[in-house]
């Protein structure tokens, strides 16, 4: 044996391979699965944006209400109480009324019989003095306020499950607009429908988020040729859109529970209209031209515009709820 020989036999003799343990196909496979569900790329590589507003505003609601909850359950429960009237969405505190319904005179309460005061005054001391009667901040910190846990649960959790995979496609500053503009159609839906009732909470915008989810995954159908990722994008609609709104349909007829209809078809009309204005109408058919979906695009747009106007407009130019239905309403009358 020769010298050569002898080096093969020492390199061929230290060299070693470590082989690492092969991972399951049947764990790799569902996590890849689950993976793809909760994500909305129909291209390779597609850039994702980190999901900052969504996570933000979910730990903002989370924290609010654990304030509330535990000024609640202190001796003095103030705090608690204090965010919920500068908070809630109440028509009165909102537009100001006519003279002749602000200086009426009207019982002060149940303890004070023989007493009378102006309407204008008992309504200053329920909604703060502060900006009064043009508390509009309140369309929009509704949204930050719950009834309890199970509705905090139910709206967080329907916000994260769409806004994540949202934001994390179309980037932060697209869904901090889609999100307060639903917010927004809500309030105003709620206040022209619902002019005497109360109302908090962030389902409108989770509703619009819904929406928006929706329009995305059916221009996705659309767009895809591929039957095989059309028919996942169809399983995807189904296990993220339907089988959730069961869940807290048959949850909140379970509660029995008042339920803000106003609301949600506001919020979910915005981001029905938004995700048009932003994909196109989810024709059946190619446009290989897509003049109509420029024309679809830009009569949203318009209606959108047109939508917020006549709202605002009968926001503010409607007449203000009876005096008497109010009063009823905090229990000043009997």
């Amino acid at each position: 044996m020769n010298n050569y020989d002898n080096i093969d036999l020492e390199m061929e003799e230290s060299l070693s391979v470590r082989v690492e343990e092969p991972i399951p196909r049947k764990k790799n496979t569902v996590y890849l699965w689950l993976r793809r569900i909760f994500t909305l790329d129909d291209e390779l590589n597609e850039k994702h944006y980190y999901p900052i507003f969504i996570i933000f505003v979910s730990v903002l609601h989370i924290s609010i209400h654990l304030l509330r909850y535990i000024s609640s359950r202190s001796k003095d429960p103030s705090l608690s109480r204090l965010l919920y009237d500068v908070g809630k969405r109440y028509l009165p505190c909102m537009r100001p009324a006519s003279d002749d319904i602000r200086l009426r005179k009207v019982p002060c309460g149940l303890l004070y019989r023989n007493i009378t005061c102006n309407y204008d005054d008992i309504l200053r001391k329920k909604c703060f003095s502060f900006m009064y009667p043009h508390q509009l901040w309140r369309m929009i910190t509704s949204n930050l306020l719950h009834v309890d846990w199970s509705h905090l649960k139910n709206n967080v959790s329907l916000e994260l499950l769409y806004g994540i995979p949202l934001e994390r496609k179309y980037g932060s500053i697209r869904i901090v607009i889609i999100y307060w503009l639903c917010t927004l159609s809500a309030s105003l839906a709620f206040t022209m429908l619902r002019r005497i009732a109360i109302g908090i909470g962030a389902s409108g915008a989770v509703y619009g988020l819904q929406f928006f989810f929706i329009m995305e995954r059916l221009m996705a159908i659309k767009t895809n040729t591929d039957q095989r990722r059309r028919l996942f994008i169809v399983i995807q609609l189904l296990l993220l859109a339907v089988v959730p709104k069961r869940i807290a349909i048959f949850t909140i007829g379970y509660r029995k529970v008042s339920i803000g209809h106003a609301a949600h078809f506001g919020g979910g009309l915005m981001g029905f209209l938004l995700g048009i204005g932003m994909f196109g109408c989810p024709w059946p058919w190619n446009n290989e031209h897509c003049i109509s979906q420029r024309i679809c695009r830009r009569l949203t747009i318009v209606f959108v515009f047109l939508y917020f106007l006549m709202t605002v407009t009968i926001f503010f130019l409607r007449d203000a709820p009876p005096v008497k239905d109010i009063l009823y309403r905090f229990h000043w009358l009997k």
